[in-house]
């Protein structure tokens, strides 16, 4: 339509100038290149006309066939791209049905057609990973990242598989690149910081904790990596511990010290400055620090570690008025009043133990431990027949015979108080289950209690 009405245009102009023309002769030489010649003025000027309008049609002629052929190649690239598309997502069928042989076959052929699909390097190397070939599955990582060099991605998953088949310092490399193309990737930081945390290099991974501190954002997320980062604090003077020594001691008693002033809220750092003072042969700053502990957080891993202080310094009295103390101000905390009576058992006062277990019976409903702890004061006191009626029990009834800690974020149990739990990955979560009151304590201090019985 354009065309043709650029030619009627081009037709009635050219008519005028004729008319125009006939009417008003007027010779002209036209100089062109240097020769001189004689037209008509109207002739010259109808001749450029139509010159610049051939210029302009031919102009338009070529855009449109530009677009034209644009048109035609996008439309033949849709349909490649749609037919790569319902092939791709046939071949993930087969790989969601678990048919890995046809999936992978189907991917090898999608690859021929385009070997530019970053994903179908990503889903072959899935696939040889998921048959237990990972060297394989490495070799088509290795072939995405020679496509897109920058896809944090890529990188990831090759550091997981190097962690997997215990690769530990290619996964480190791996994972510092990833870090190097993206500083901001908190999940290549935590990764990282993880294959420290395991390989058990504290301050490499306190400094990577301390970076994902700077980057994430919003009160919680601040306070859960806060926690994590001295949980991290937590685990370098416990292994400074460990490996004792004076200077390395009083190191560990320094970090602990902060951990406890800068942590107020983490339990782990009030365990292990009164192990460390403990060590170091301060048994009474010791117990006045678990005193402290226990009056916070009201659990029970400090009465645990002050019973171990005053039974290892052969002074059983002591424990007994510090039990005896909890127990007056909190009279329905039943895990103390459990372990009260244990340690009367210990001490052979049957009778002291037996009046405790029938009061957590009364408030408390039926649990394996407790009849496990009925069945040894009744053998303690030669009535083995009711032992055994209660050791029955104890065997009937579902769970542990002892008085478990329990991970508050994903119930995980354990015999022992511990400062991390290796399930949910989070600190300072364990409890004895609905066995510790949050009540504070009256004006008497416990702490004192605990250092000056």
């Amino acid at each position: 339509m354009l065309v043709r009405l650029l030619l009627v245009t081009i037709l009635i102009v050219m008519i005028c100038f004729l008319t125009l023309s006939f009417r008003n002769p007027l010779a002209v030489e036209f100089d062109f290149f240097g020769k001189l010649v004689p037209t008509d003025l109207s002739v010259l000027m109808m001749s450029s006309f139509v010159l610049g309008a051939t210029l302009v049609f031919i102009g338009y002629l070529t855009r449109d066939a530009k677009k034209a052929l644009e048109g035609l190649q996008r439309t033949r690239e849709e349909k490649k791209s749609q037919s790569l598309k319902e092939d791709y997502d046939r071949g993930i069928h087969e790989f969601l049905r678990g048919d890995l042989g046809k999936a992978k076959t189907h991917f090898m052929e999608l690859l021929k057609r385009d070997p530019t699909q970053v994903d179908l390097y990503l889903k072959l190397s899935e696939i040889h990973l998921k048959e237990g070939r990972s060297e394989d599955a490495l070799h088509w990582l290795q072939r995405a990242s020679l496509i897109d060099m920058k896809n944090v991605d890529i990188l990831l998953r090759q550091a997981s598989i190097y962690q997997q088949t215990n690769r530990a310092e290619d996964a480190i490399r791996t994972l510092h690149r990833a870090i190097s193309l993206d500083e901001t990737n908190v999940g290549a930081i935590r990764h990282l910081r993880e294959i420290y945390r395991r390989s058990r290099r504290w301050q490499e991974a306190i400094d990577l904790q301390k970076s994902i501190l700077k980057i994430v954002k919003g009160k919680q997320a601040e306070q859960e990596e806060t926690l994590f980062l001295m949980g991290l604090r937590y685990e370098l003077a416990n292994d400074l511990l460990a490996r004792g020594g004076d200077g390395t001691l009083e190191k560990a008693l320094k970090e602990a010290r902060e951990i406890v002033s800068e942590g107020k809220t983490f339990q782990p750092g009030w365990v292990l400055l009164g192990d460390l003072n403990l060590r170091l042969g301060k048994w009474a700053t010791a117990g006045k620090v678990w005193g402290k502990g226990y009056s916070r957080f009201k659990s029970m891993v400090f009465l645990q570690r002050l019973e171990d202080l005053y039974l290892g310094r052969g002074d059983p009295s002591t424990l007994l008025r510090i039990y005896q103390h909890v127990l007056r101000n909190e009279p329905y905390n039943w895990a103390a009043s459990f372990y009260y009576a244990k340690l009367c058992l210990r001490l052979e006062m049957l009778d002291e133990a037996l009046e405790e277990i029938n009061e957590i019976s009364m408030r408390q409903k039926d649990f394996p431990a407790l009849h496990r702890l009925l069945a040894e004061i009744y053998l303690h006191k030669k009535d083995f027949g009711r032992a055994a009626q209660e050791f029955e029990k104890t065997f009937e009834m579902s769970g542990t015979s002892y008085l478990s800690f329990v991970c508050s974020a994903c119930e995980r149990e354990s015999k022992e108080w511990v400062a991390y739990c290796p399930q949910c990955r989070q600190w300072n979560t364990y409890t004895i289950e609905k066995g510790e009151r949050k009540a504070p304590l009256p004006a008497a201090s416990f702490s004192e209690w605990a250092a000056n019985p």
